[in-house]
């Protein structure tokens, strides 16, 4: 597809993804094996990609974390999209026969809500965005087939569609071959991707028959470990001993994951070592869950899983729920979290039993009477944290997490 430039845009329903939202755009989440934007710049890898989001500190972290520059757009022929709309094979194939064909302008519709825009004139600048005049173009609906997130669960749920779609970008890496002399044994190999930089330790299985392995750059799988497909494994992350990863998971780069995991993202920097069940979950950066913890993900009555995000209780019309936590919020060992639970960021998780499903940011303690976190230590620890992965927080993230912080103190 020839374009001058793509703009992603974040709308104002990015409070429907908290608590990933304090201090993350919608486009930075996961899905597949990739963060959203990334797959953006996969596709379009010859135009230029913006950013556009009303929250300015939001924005600034994220481009400066990433070390993006965010040029003004002044270029036609700019595809204006959702961040919250995934760029599958059906979104792109549909762009692709609409645009090559003319040069229309268009609206772009999915179940009734307007996900983007494609025009031929100049939009002078991203804050032009939120007052593009779109009545006289051309009103496109899209696919049924294309994947919008209303809410952050929705990533977890379109994990395995989007898994299986991602697949193709990692087929010029070479299929392995059974080794023998360690143990490890790879089922439907022409489905497994590991970059020659990963390193697997003896008594391993790798199952592709429901859909492709892919272990990226300098992975490590430790002894013992299963893991089986539709399944991402980020650069640098470590798999431990014994561990069983399950279908429908992705794990981002810089992790340690341990014990049984199943249907669930880890978005980078997190830490699930030691035993414990995981299961469909989201779990943010700079998480730390203790030995032992277990999520449940269904209720004992088979029933729709209704959440409280923020103080909106939301139905979430699936069965299936863990745990959604926020950035640097640590559990202890022996945590036990409620089917969908959402847990704050900053949050240090130390009561026994069943914590409450829904425990607010800078919680200590994780129950609804537990004190708050004092601001100044919780940020000391997060500079400690990520200081041992070589990353610095940035002054947006502070701004953000003292806006964070004053919403419950």
């Amino acid at each position: 597809m020839k374009l001058d430039s793509i703009i992603l845009f974040e709308s104002n329903d990015n409070e429907n993804f908290y608590p990933f939202s304090v201090l993350h755009p919608v486009w930075e989440l996961r899905v597949g094996a990739m963060r959203i934007f990334e797959k953006y710049q996969r596709v379009f890898d010859t135009s230029s990609i913006s950013f556009y989001s009303s929250n300015i500190l939001i924005l600034e972290s994220f481009l400066e974390r990433f070390s993006i520059k965010n040029e003004p757009n002044k270029s036609k022929k700019s595809l204006i999209l959702s961040s919250q709309l995934l760029p599958n094979t059906e979104l792109i194939s549909q762009l692709d026969d609409l645009i090559e064909v003319t040069s229309k302008n268009y609206t772009f519709i999915l179940d009734d809500k307007i996900v983007g825009y494609y025009t031929d004139d100049s939009i002078v600048g991203l804050d032009k965005l939120e007052n593009l005049a779109a009545d006289d173009y051309t009103r496109v609906e899209l696919n049924s087939e294309v994947k919008y997130m209303d809410y952050i669960w929705d990533a977890i749920s379109f994990n395995e569609t989007v898994l299986l779609d991602d697949a193709h970008y990692y087929r010029q890496w070479p299929s392995p071959k059974e080794d023998y002399s360690k143990g490890v044994h790879y089922i439907e190999s022409s489905q497994i991707f590991i970059h020659e930089s990963v390193k697997i330790h003896p008594n391993v299985v790798i199952d592709a028959t429901d859909g492709a392995v892919i272990l990226d750059k300098n992975v490590k799988i430790m002894a013992g470990s299963t893991i089986l497909g539709p399944c991402y494994i980020g650069k640098n992350s470590t798999i431990k001993v014994g561990a069983k990863i399950y279908g429908n998971t992705s794990i981002g780069e810089v992790c340690k994951v341990g014990g049984e995991v199943e249907g669930s993202i880890i978005q980078s920097y997190s830490n699930k070592q030691h035993d414990g069940f995981l299961g469909h979950s989201f779990i943010s950066e700079w998480v730390n869950l203790g030995a032992d913890t277990n999520t449940s993900d269904l209720k004992n009555t088979y029933s729709e899983i209704t959440v409280l995000q923020r103080d909106n209780e939301v139905k979430t019309g699936t069965m299936f729920l863990g745990l959604i936590c926020g950035d640097h919020t640590k559990s202890a060992i022996n945590t036990q979290f409620n089917t969908g639970t959402i847990a704050g960021v900053c949050g240090i998780l130390v009561r026994p039993g069943f914590l409450p499903n829904h425990i607010k940011s800078f919680s200590w303690g994780g129950l609804q009477t537990s004190p708050t976190y004092k601001y100044s230590k919780a940020i000391e620890v997060c500079e400690i944290v990520m200081q041992r992965r070589g990353k610095q927080l940035t002054d947006s993230e502070r701004q953000l997490l003292q806006l964070e912080y004053d919403k419950v103190k």
